[in-house]
């Protein structure tokens, strides 16, 4: 590809919360040293929305134009980069028939313009194998023109004291509820896993939930013993929680990324979660994986989390340097 004269323009379009939001604060902390780097930020607290996206394309020429909302732009002049980021867009029917209820509405629909808008992309950007696998299986045309780069992630620094005080364990589940994810029905199990590991180990273990009490009376969570909801979380105060937290739970299936995997990561903290190649890629080394969505098999994850501190690794497969040079061909040095 011959880049044209011009910018790179980027549409984050849709970054109003969750991994888009952690995204977008990325890419801001990265432009935030680069001052006179030839990138053009647009879309800022606008939706996802068709006027949005039949206004972008008029914005003149740019030399690469990157979306990074799932939605490619298609008649912009020069490279055409798009990063796909939701996996309900490229599930098959048979995992599409096992969520509750469907898909939420107008997905199925989203999910067709998403895909006819990748074709027209000179560059397709997933943050994971498994990622990768299902676009190419819905989009086999796209193999020579898609990469796999985990989303960016900067370090926190350090925590100086780790979820454990006494008889006292705290556990964080950092998750976006959602009707297509049942986390009531994933997070039963969880709270009675927390009262087994809690028996088997003397400790009181709280898990500290990342949803409002609302959202949990919606699931039917109201009266579980040991989940604590702490409503939605800004950026600053879940970092917080995951500094201080002894380790990660989290039992969700349908993610193209997630975050909180990364972040324990870097952070040198277990993350509990299933054992599937998508938590192995992303936890690495931190992952404490379960077979079964079952209490026993949660319990023990638990338990094994608080017998042993993994070890931090110097190197960051994350680092957001790294991805933002590559994905911007941002032509400047960092001040």
């Amino acid at each position: 590809m011959t880049p044209a004269i011009g910018r790179v323009l980027v549409d984050c379009a849709g970054a109003r919360m969750g991994g888009a939001l952690r995204f977008l604060t990325e890419l801001d902390s990265y432009l935030a040293d680069r001052p006179s780097a030839d990138v053009e930020v647009v879309g800022r607290d606008r939706r996802v929305a068709p006027t949005w996206l039949a206004r972008r394309e008029t914005l003149g020429r740019h030399r690469r134009s990157v979306a990074l909302n799932n939605v490619g732009f298609v008649a912009t002049r020069g490279e055409r980069w798009v990063l796909l980021r939701n996996l309900l867009h490229f599930l098959p029917p048979e995992e599409i028939a096992a969520i509750p209820g469907g898909l939420p509405p107008g997905t199925a629909q989203q999910a067709q313009i998403i895909r006819a808008c990748a074709r027209r992309a000179d560059m397709v950007v997933v943050p994971t194998t498994t990622m990768a696998q299902r676009v190419l299986a819905v989009l086999p045309e796209l193999t020579s023109r898609l990469a796999v780069r985990p989303h960016p992630l900067s370090r926190a620094p350090a925590a100086a004291v780790r979820g454990q005080t006494g008889d006292r364990v705290d556990l964080l589940c950092p998750v976006l509820f959602a009707p297509f994810k049942a986390m009531g029905r994933l997070l039963r199990p969880v709270d009675r896993a927390a009262g087994l590991a809690a028996r088997q180990t003397g400790a009181e273990i709280t898990v500290s939930v990342t949803a409002t009490a609302s959202e949990a009376h919606a699931e039917g969570l109201a009266g579980c013993r040991h989940l604590r909801f702490v409503g939605r979380l800004t950026p600053t105060r879940l970092a917080e929680f995951q500094q201080s937290c002894h380790a990660i739970v989290y039992p969700t299936r349908i993610e193209s990324f997630g975050y909180p995997l990364a972040e324990a990561r870097l952070a040198g903290v277990w993350a509990i979660a299933a054992d599937c190649p998508h938590n192995r890629e992303v936890a690495g080394p931190v992952l404490i994986a379960y077979q079964r969505d079952t209490p026993d098999d949660l319990a023990a994850a638990m338990v094994t989390a608080l017998g042993a501190i993994p070890e931090q690794r110097a190197e960051n497969p994350f680092d957001p340097v790294r991805y933002f040079d590559w994905l911007l061909d941002a032509r400047t040095a960092a001040t």
